[in-house]
């Protein structure tokens, strides 16, 4: 017979191997239909180059390399295995780190990729700050 904590345990390693299944899923089978790094490449919609410039592109995939350079994509994972919510405030400190790594790199076309690929709040705010 199983006690509590084999069950729980159990139910772990399975949440833990559906989240590592999510990851896989994101980097193989979905289409990009935005700009995102899936924790092994920068993904890049087909219909990018119809809305941004060269400059644009490289920056908006700059800032993407950001997020595998802090590795965003696995310690978010992880938070979720441990079964922490990644929240609000951590996401916005990821793209604001991103958004830094971008800049530093002499990327100057972030702010005017993200005033074309967004309008939420938050891109308003830090195109502003760019």
């Amino acid at each position: 017979m199983e006690t509590a904590s084999q069950v729980a345990g159990c139910a772990w390693a399975a949440w833990i191997g559906f989240n590592l299944q999510m990851v896989a899923f994101a980097a193989t089978a979905l289409p990009a239909h935005q700009v995102h790094f899936d924790g092994f490449r920068a993904r890049l919609p087909a219909s990018l180059p119809t809305m941004l410039a060269p400059a644009e592109i490289a920056a908006a995939v700059a800032h993407e390399h950001g997020h595998g350079r802090h590795l965003h994509n696995w310690t978010n994972p992880l938070h979720r295995c441990l079964l922490l919510n990644p929240g609000l405030q951590r996401r916005r400190r990821q793209e604001i780190e991103a958004g830094v790594y971008a800049a530093a790199g002499g990327h100057g076309a972030l702010a005017s990729a993200l005033r074309k690929l967004s309008n939420h709040p938050d891109d308003v705010s830090r195109a502003e700050r760019l």
